[in-house]
């Protein structure tokens, strides 16, 4: 008998089906027919309302945390108990140069007002307001008036009043009416009243610390609505409002991204300077383009965001509260690196670098690199602390494949083959690649090549090599470092370290198009050894001993003040791929050392093939390579040109490890622009 009901289940049948086995198990119901009586009708009644209970539960229930709530309204409640205010649609912000040209030398001033207005170059055929949002006063200088990167935001400002009833609105809230407001540029003064025209200005508070019971602050929160509403403090946090005042607010529409990268701009309005000379004659010269737009902050991110922004706790001291912060006052960033100098090579304390991505383009303009650093890292930074903004170090990826496949298990054409790979592996680039910190994993590419169409594809090979840009200065001589910062694997015959083609002059003063050749070596010998502990107490020099799988490597060590100073490759022996040194005589003790084995290191040789195809070497010492950490040095060299188009000279070579990851402000990508990024081969069995 079944003297209870099972209330594990949760689904309509389920439920209805409990209700039954539970009726049938009392003596009341024995054999009695439920589908065929109108109890049926009430078991379904019970069921759902039972279904219905549980489903409303199991939604209040996710809805009342910040993890598993899906409602904009629940996901901004909880937010708002972190302190957390979600951003708003940000305004792009373009920079540039604009003079006034009078053609006279009489002194006055001009000063470009609030919301004077320019218009953009068309983007996708819709041309852009820009405004700007302060007074800018200048003098004039010989003939000009001249406003040096002068700062434009993307938008229409709008203003609205509302007279402050105490009695209808209690709570001293206002609501902000336009979705599109960039919150950022809102400012709001409170007038004493119709017949008092004294005028207070209000600022956003963002540190309840310094909020007195007098500071004329104001709070921001988004309300139901999905906009924004705007309240006053209580004479204890902040000071309150009175009836009859008048509150206005002023701030910018914006259209968000729609309007990054304008650029080019002209003056839609005339000024007038001191003498109350009209002014028309403009030369507006851009001096970055538009950039930072962005628009609201989603669910997700504010899911992800309120958490880290309260662990700050309004403060920029670990790494992660830079990289929460920036990506709460700069919304248009998509990736952010923080690292100290601690970790720079020589190290350089008291710096903090940060890498930055932003979502539309690949770097920021210097100006806006400096603009977020005085108008948003400064004010919450360490004062001894220096902050500076690095662009990303672009790691591009050059994928090739040959993938084994059978015909006949597959309707696929091979371009259609080809171009299921090639969608494969740039899913895998858009969901794990792109970012700083990312990490690309040889095998997981392998799977989804595999994965493709796997009744036809049985097997496919796929390797890797890495690619570095480098723009030389085509008007000196001068050295490069490139760093891949990822172990590159040693070069063969076939498979070595090249370069796109540049033009040089040869010892003859003859122009030829070489490139970068990287240089195979048959064997491995013993090319130097690096001191890691010098020890003491030696009175006379040490017998250094090399052991390994190669022969014929000796050394022969330098004292100096009973350290070992120095060690010395007498001789480098031959087929080493690994070496041990040991320090033993001479009376003293704790010193030991380390091989550097010509395997781990390479040489670079610039190369052209005459028109018999023969190769010429114009440089046989054009640099080297550092294998393990990744290093190409290239000697001191003069490029008159390269072939490439953009400025580059791209070298390419194979990854020692099939897993990529990258460090400080590295990021790991694909070029999808580049036909040689990924490569396809199909083999049928």
């Amino acid at each position: 008998m079944t003297d209870r009901l099972r209330v594990t289940e949760l689904d309509f049948d389920q439920i209805k089906q409990n209700l039954k086995t539970f009726l049938q198990a009392q003596s009341e119901f024995t054999d009695y027919d439920f589908e065929g009586s109108g109890l049926n009708i009430l078991l379904d009644i019970l069921a759902y309302n039972t279904h219905y209970n549980s489903y409303y539960l199991n939604m209040v229930a996710n809805e009342s945390f910040l993890d598993t709530a899906l409602l904009r309204d629940s996901v901004i409640s909880h937010a708002k108990v972190l302190g957390y205010v979600p951003y708003s649609r940000k305004a792009p912000r373009a920079t540039l140069n604009f003079t006034v040209v009078t053609n006279n030398t009489t002194p006055a001033t001009l000063t470009i007002p609030k919301g004077f207005s320019f218009l953009s170059d068309e983007i996708d055929g819709i041309s852009y307001n820009f405004v700007t949002l302060q007074e800018t006063l200048v003098t004039k200088s010989n003939t000009n008036f001249t406003f040096l990167e002068l700062p434009i935001h993307e938008g229409q400002l709008v203003t609205y009043n509302y007279t402050y009833d105490q009695q209808a609105n209690p709570k001293q809230i206002f609501s902000v009416p336009d979705a599109g407001v960039d919150t950022s540029t809102l400012t709001l003064t409170v007038q004493a009243s119709s017949t008092n025209t004294a005028i207070e200005t209000f600022t956003l508070a963002t540190d309840s610390s310094n909020v007195t019971t007098t500071s004329p602050v104001f709070y921001l929160q988004e309300n139901r609505g999905e906009r924004y509403d705007i309240y006053f403090g209580n004479n204890v946090i902040g000071k309150s409002i009175t009836n009859g005042n008048i509150v206005s607010m002023t701030y910018l529409i914006t259209n968000g991204t729609a309007a990054n990268k304008a650029n080019n701009f002209v003056a839609t309005g005339t000024l007038a300077d001191s003498l109350l000379n009209s002014q028309t004659n403009f030369i507006i010269s851009p001096v970055g383009e538009a950039s930072g737009g962005a628009e609201r902050e989603s669910v997700d991110e504010i899911k992800f965001s309120a958490p880290l922004q309260f662990t700050t706790q309004n403060r920029l001291v670990t790494f992660k509260d830079y990289e929460s912060y920036i990506k709460k006052n700069y919304p248009a960033v998509d990736s952010v690196s923080v690292y100290g100098g601690e970790d720079e090579t020589p190290p350089t304390y008291g710096r903090v670098f940060i890498a930055l991505k932003p979502k539309q383009n690949y770097y920021l303009s210097d100006v806006e690199k400096q603009r977020i650093i005085d108008d948003i890292i400064a004010p919450k930074a360490v004062v001894a602390v220096q902050t500076i903004i690095r662009d990303p170090e672009f790691l591009y990826l050059l994928i090739s494949s040959t993938v084994s496949y059978d015909p006949k298990k597959t309707v696929l054409t091979t371009d259609q083959l080809k171009t299921g790979i090639r969608n494969a592996i740039l899913a895998y680039k858009a969901t794990y690649l792109d970012k700083f910190d990312s990490k690309f994993i040889l095998s997981k590419v392998q799977d989804a090549v595999d994965a493709t169409d796997s009744n036809s594809i049985v097997g496919s090979k796929v390797s890797v090599r890495v690619q570095k840009r480098f723009k030389p200065s085509t008007d000196q001589s001068k050295p490069y470092t490139v760093y891949f910062n990822v172990p590159l694997r040693r070069g063969t015959i076939s498979n070595k370290l090249s370069s796109t083609f540049f033009t040089v002059v040869d010892a003859d003063g003859v122009d030829q198009v070489v490139q970068f050749d990287e240089i195979p070596q048959s064997f491995s010998g013993i090319s130097g050894v690096n001191v890691t502990n010098p020890g003491q107490g030696f009175t006379s020099s040490p017998t250094i001993t090399i052991t390994g799988d190669g022969t014929g490597a000796n050394a022969a060590a330098t004292i100096v003040n009973g350290r070992v100073q120095n060690i010395e490759i007498t001789n480098r022996g031959i087929d080493y791929t690994r070496a041990t040194i040991t320090i033993s005589g001479g009376n003293g003790y704790g010193a030991t050392a380390e091989a550097v084995i010509d395997a781990r290191t390479g040489e670079l040789r610039t190369v052209y093939y005459d028109n018999n195809a023969q190769r010429q070497i114009v440089d046989a010492t054009a640099g080297t390579i550092d294998y393990d950490a990744g290093i190409v040095t290239i000697n001191d060299i003069y490029i008159k040109s390269v072939s490439s188009t953009d400025g580059y000279v791209r070298l390419s070579v194979e990854s020692e490890k099939g897993i990529i990851g990258t460090t400080k402000n590295t990021i790991v990508t694909l070029d999808i622009d580049d036909p040689t990024a990924i490569s396809t081969t199909l083999e049928t069995v």
